[in-house]
């Protein structure tokens, strides 16, 4: 990929956003319409942060910010469906969005990582293992 726009992560993020955007639209829940509206934008930022990060390690970090990004987007958009805030329709589609996406992110992490990305913190424990056989590896 050239840019992190190419990321078809990005580009569903960006189209959760907008349908995020347009289903908040005259929502008085101030709290929950920025809280919903930021988590969203964080996804498609943390991708596009992490994209040219200078190591691999960098890179999945931001991965997994995005995914707990898009695991926050899902909670919410539940808790607006029982809620009532958006139309069943709307809720549906979001949902989608957001499945598709958090699928996106794991594929792009395990991809990324090899089996050391298919767990949070098993960058880390690799960066561990790596430090104990050797002492001259320096972590950021």
């Amino acid at each position: 990929m050239k840019s992190f726009t190419d990321s078809i992560a990005w580009q569903k993020a960006m189209e959760l956003n907008v349908a995020v955007d347009i289903a908040l639209e005259g929502s008085r829940n101030f709290g929950f319409r920025d809280q919903l509206f930021r988590a969203c934008l964080s996804i498609c930022n943390n991708i596009a942060e992490g994209h040219e990060m200078p190591s691999t390690k960098h890179q999945v970090h931001y991965l997994w910010i995005a995914k707990g990004s898009c695991n926050e987007v899902c909670s919410m958009l539940l808790l607006a469906k029982h809620r009532g805030y958006f139309t069943p329709e709307q809720i549906r589609a979001m949902l989608n969005l957001q499945d598709e996406i958090g699928r996106l992110l794991r594929t792009y992490i395990k991809n990324k990582a090899g089996k050391w990305g298919t767990f949070p913190g098993g960058m880390t424990l690799l960066l561990i293992g790596a430090k104990l056989t050797n002492p001259f590896i320096i972590s950021a």
